[in-house]
């Protein structure tokens, strides 16, 4: 019951983030609703449920990532005027 509840609501979210024009975010919740649905108890049994369980955990990771990245931004200095360019009229 809260694994299929934790998926509405980031499927919800992605849609919304859909909406909004906010891809990013909303690939982002996509991927940890999958990340919820792999966690699913009683999926599979055995050493499977452990591969399916750190499976889980790092498509979660991984959604997380692509939620909060934010690309370095180029800070570009503004150009010195020169002393030619930059005289003042004195009257």
């Amino acid at each position: 019951m809260q694994q299929a509840f934790l998926i509405i609501i980031a499927v919800a979210g992605a849609a919304y983030a859909f909406v909004t024009k906010q891809g990013k975010i909303g690939l982002g919740f996509l991927i940890l609703a999958v990340s919820f649905a792999a966690s699913f108890p009683n999926i599979v049994t055995g050493i499977w449920n452990d591969i399916l369980g750190a499976l889980s955990l790092i498509i979660f990771l991984i959604g997380a990532i692509v939620i909060v990245w934010k690309p370095k931004v180029k800070i570009e200095k503004p150009i010195e005027p020169s002393p030619e360019n930059n005289e003042q009229k004195t009257e």
